[in-house]
């Protein structure tokens, strides 16, 4: 019960962060995925809902440097793949909530964005959730892996 709020909340800070977690924690890879699907998607409905003040929030308080690289490639998704490569790529590149933040800034159809987004948080968790199982399915085979599996067993 606990490891899934574990990965509900890691799920909340990014797609990459948890699926390794899970994988660690010895929790089945469709609850890996789902709770995963539900941190990140938690966030996007978030800033969405919220738009405009957590644009000024971030824009306050994060470094111009930095905020303006993440833009630049957002523009760069947007200009070369539209609304549906940005909610697609932008979740696997930049991550879903940064993904989100600067396309409220850049986009002007919010909605499809918003939807988009979601798409591509389900499809790439449920694409790296299922190598990383079938990766580590494919590592327990080593003998090295079996005293790390024991532990992780125990946990």
């Amino acid at each position: 019960m606990y490891n899934l709020l574990i990965i509900y909340l890691i799920g909340m800070l990014g797609i990459q962060k948890a699926i390794p977690v899970g994988i660690i924690l010895n929790i089945p890879p469709q609850s890996i995925c789902l709770m995963t699907v539900l941190g990140a998607s938690t966030v996007v409905i978030v800033i969405y809902m919220l738009g405009s003040k957590v644009r000024e929030l971030v824009l306050k308080r994060m470094n111009r440097n930095r905020l303006y690289k993440k833009k630049m490639k957002t523009n760069k998704l947007v200009s070369k793949f539209g609304v549906i490569g940005l909610g697609l790529l932008g979740t696997l590149i930049i991550g879903a909530h940064i993904t989100t933040l600067i396309g409220l800034m850049v986009v002007n159809e919010k909605t499809k964005l918003f939807v988009w987004i979601i798409i591509g948080i389900l499809f790439w968790t449920t694409i790296l959730t299922a190598a990383a199982a079938l990766s580590f399915e494919l590592f327990k085979r080593f003998v090295f892996f079996d005293g790390f599996i024991s532990i992780s067993k125990k946990l």
